[in-house]
């Protein structure tokens, strides 16, 4: 609705739209907040000799584990928040390109092949003010990890503590991703009833990806969808949706159907919406407008 750290799993945001973040509804595992200095520890026994490294610019796959720094448990894991190795699927990311946050940029690089990494991150270098609920599915229900146990939101001003397997560095860079430089608005179907002006309360149907240059129809990873969920009400140039719904939507008649190209500025900027939206994703949404009153 990341991390800044780019986590491609396909799960649905139901706050998505929503133009302010929200905290953890997590209590229970929410430790005080403490700011440890970052740092990092290697464990490479599994590091076979010849093996290659980590470097800003190179593709890189990797596993990885995050929970709340708790300074007051011996191994310092608080809430676990998210976890490549419980979904099953590693992920691939391009150092030094600004995919992740500054925490994992700089404690990534150096890693080997088959080695663990663990990360303490204080908040300035992972998500700093900015808090991050905890993942849902598209009913709205808390995710749990494999063993039954919820993860946790991330507070405002959360350290954070990583564990990361380095599985390969890619010899081919994927293809560079360009995201466009500001709105774009185009009507798939032009409707016939009352217009969209600001202040008129609305309801609409939509679907949200991430946007990428590298498919014909630019849709990414799916992240939202108000489709068999029921319509979305909001009030428009309120700013109770992303400032580029609040643009994008204007001027669209009852029974079109509106695709917004939103890029990053207009949508969740450098803090993403971990995990579905990754840092400085531009957006693609079709909408429906349904009702104007």
């Amino acid at each position: 609705m990341k991390s800044k750290f780019h986590i491609l799993a396909a799960l649905v945001c139901a706050a998505a739209l929503t133009a302010c973040g929200g905290g953890s509804s997590n209590n229970n595992s929410t430790p005080a907040v403490v700011q440890p200095a970052f740092s990092t520890s290697d464990n490479n026994s599994a590091v076979l000799p010849g093996a290659v490294k980590a470097e800003a610019g190179k593709s890189i796959t990797v596993h990885y584990t995050g929970w709340l720094y708790d300074a007051s448990k011996g191994d310092k894991k608080g809430g676990k928040f998210d976890s490549s190795v419980d979904r099953g699927q590693p992920i691939n990311i391009v150092l030094g390109t600004g995919q992740v946050i500054a925490g994992w940029e700089q404690g990534l690089p150096g890693m080997l092949v088959g080695s663990k990494r663990t990360l303490v991150i204080p908040a300035n270098l992972a998500y700093g003010a900015g808090a991050k609920d905890a993942q849902k599915d598209a009913s709205g229900n808390v995710l749990k990890d494999p063993s039954g146990v919820p993860y946790v939101g991330i507070p405002a001003n959360s350290a954070l503590l990583f564990e990361i397997e380095l599985i390969s560095v890619n010899s081919v860079v994927p293809p560079v991703d360009v995201f466009p430089p500001a709105l774009v608005k185009t009507d798939l179907v032009v409707g016939a009833g009352a217009e969209a002006v600001a202040g008129k309360a609305l309801t609409v149907n939509y679907t949200g990806w991430v946007y990428t240059s590298l498919t014909s129809d630019n849709k990414g990873a799916k992240f939202d969808s108000s489709v068999g969920r029921g319509p979305f009400p909001f009030t428009l140039g309120a700013g109770e949706v992303i400032k580029g719904w609040d643009l994008g939507v204007v001027g669209m008649k009852v029974g079109g159907t509106r695709r917004l190209v939103i890029p990053a500025d207009l949508a969740y900027g450098a803090a993403g919406r971990p995990p579905t939206i990754p840092a400085n994703a531009s957006l693609l949404f079709e909408i429906e407008l349904l009702t104007v009153k």
